[in-house]
């Protein structure tokens, strides 16, 4: 065995002292190099290190066989071997809804739960006209509410924890409170930064998805990144234009926001629900969760998973095996044994995904923010909607500010509403992170434990905990055993004892 390695991450300033340097000057400072290099494996018998060092010196080359290996061949997955990272500023959180939609890449956010907000927003360019000051005032009466709220709910948690305020840790964590729920009152236009990192696989896609966005903010970072990855491997990032992509594959780009912004699809979407609006059966329910739709049968389907890859039986078998356990009643036993060796850090097996659960969630937009992060499970949202009301942190009911917020809430609503006579996908930017909006989450056993591991544990955000909790009481109440040990990472030790024994 001979392992090498052969490249990682590097700051782009050291790589711009790179190019500087003399002895340095015409070496190819691209990922390309490693991605070409890898891309040749399959059919050239050279030593891989060779084959890097091959790249390195023909850059040129390197780059017309990542076009036609790439693009002609459609061999897209090599691109996966070429990784840039970018650091994203003052960018709104709407637009980091945009970005973060994209499920194989990596961020870290600026969290508002434990940054103090100062009044910083994003002027969108859809309302620098005569909508300018109806927006900036919508921005500075969120902003003064903020301030108040802060001020009022960091006594109340001060009061409230009198034991965490000694240490400084714990003082930090008593003000991340207060913001965590101030923040309720200021809107998607609110400024953002994050770090960003994607492969140029998954950044094509992204970049192609966001010029494509109704939103001139999310168009613009789109062409940033463009410019800043196009330039650096020019090979890799090339169908990302709505137009070229057309001329080359003869039709359209086929994503969500295309579909959504198409005249087509919403006429036929609102004229079926025009025909069919009377509600179908009651769904199970929880709070402002339902769950509309399960496998059925979802222990047994676990089971039968477990029992397929752990012997060398056949599907057929190990059903009939699975059904046995069930009426003889030792299936609990058989799952006990499996998860006795559950921990807080690790994910539930893959067999755990043969069994999945689909629930509609109406939620905040601070809840969204956290939820869109499980982003292995399948996710469809619908555009903010102030008809479906407001979350109001129970602090907020508590202190007295509820008033406060109904009437922001109102305000900005109201905003929103004469916002979308100029342009409605950008009015969104006014509403809070108390507006709520609907969303579909798919989610096999396996994702619904990590989401409990981390949503229900009691260090996280009330409201999220809130949404999670009530999603896996409705998926337990079908899956009794596969969720036996699906609950947050701080109670896992207690429910093992429980389950399991010591």
């Amino acid at each position: 065995m001979e392992v090498k390695l052969a490249g990682y991450n590097i700051d782009s300033s050291i790589i711009e002292r790179m190019r500087a340097a003399e002895s340095l000057k015409g070496l190819p400072l691209t990922p390309e190099t490693v991605a070409v290099a890898y891309a040749r494996i399959s059919r050239d018998p050279s030593p891989v290190t060779e084959l890097r060092k091959k790249s390195i010196d023909d850059v040129e080359a390197a780059r017309r066989s990542a076009r036609s290996i790439v693009f002609e061949m459609n061999h897209q997955s090599v691109a996966e071997h070429a990784v840039f990272n970018f650091d994203i500023l003052d960018i709104s959180r709407l637009c980091v809804e945009s970005l973060e939609w994209h499920r194989l890449c990596s961020y870290t956010e600026k969290s508002q739960r434990y940054q103090e907000l100062v009044g910083d927003y994003v002027l969108p360019k859809e309302f620098e006209g005569e909508a300018r000051p109806l927006f900036d005032r919508a921005m500075k009466d969120q902003n003064e509410l903020y301030a108040k709220a802060f001020k009022v709910l960091l006594d109340y948690f001060k009061g409230k924890h009198p034991n965490m305020l000694e240490k400084k840790s714990d003082r930090r964590t008593v003000e991340g409170y207060a913001k965590e729920d101030a923040r309720y009152a200021v809107s998607l236009a609110t400024k953002a930064q994050l770090g960003f990192t994607a492969n140029a696989r998954n950044l094509e896609y992204l970049i192609r998805r966001m010029r494509g966005n109704p939103l001139s903010e999310v168009k613009a970072l789109g062409e940033e990144f463009f410019r800043l990855a196009g330039n650096v491997a020019p090979s890799l990032i090339l169908l990302t234009d709505p137009a070229e992509y057309l001329k080359e594959f003869g039709r359209p780009l086929n994503d969500d926001y295309f579909i959504k912004t198409h005249p087509n699809a919403s006429r036929l979407a609102s004229e079926t629900m025009g025909r069919c609006a009377s509600p179908g059966r009651e769904f199970p329910s929880n709070g402002d969760v339902k769950l509309i739709d399960w496998t059925g049968k979802a222990d047994r389907a676990i089971l039968e998973a477990i029992l397929h890859s752990h012997t060398l039986a056949s599907a057929e078998a190990c059903r009939a095996a699975a059904d046995r356990l069930i009426e003889e009643g030792g299936a609990e036993e058989f799952i006990r044994n499996y998860l006795v060796y559950s921990n807080p850090w690790e994910s539930a097996t893959r067999e755990f995904e043969f069994a999945d659960f689909t629930f509609e969630v109406v939620l905040s937009s601070a809840c969204y923010g956290q939820m869109k992060r499980h982003r292995m499970s399948s996710q469809l949202v619908q555009e903010y909607d102030p008809k479906l009301g407001f979350t109001y942190p129970p602090s907020v009911i508590e202190t007295g500010l509820k008033r406060d917020f109904e009437e922001n809430y109102r305000q900005s609503s109201e905003a929103y509403y004469e916002l979308s006579k100029y342009n409605r996908a950008a009015a969104q930017y006014v509403l809070t992170n108390g507006h709520r909006r609907r969303m579909l989450i798919r989610a096999n056993s396996r994702e619904l434990h990590h989401i409990s591991r981390l949503r229900e544990d009691a260090h996280a955000q009330w409201d999220v905990r809130k949404v999670s909790g009530d999603m896996l009481a409705l998926a337990r109440e079908k899956s009794p055993l596969s969720l036996m040990l699906a609950w947050g990472k701080d109670r896992l030790p207690e429910k093992k004892r429980e389950l399991l024994g010591s």
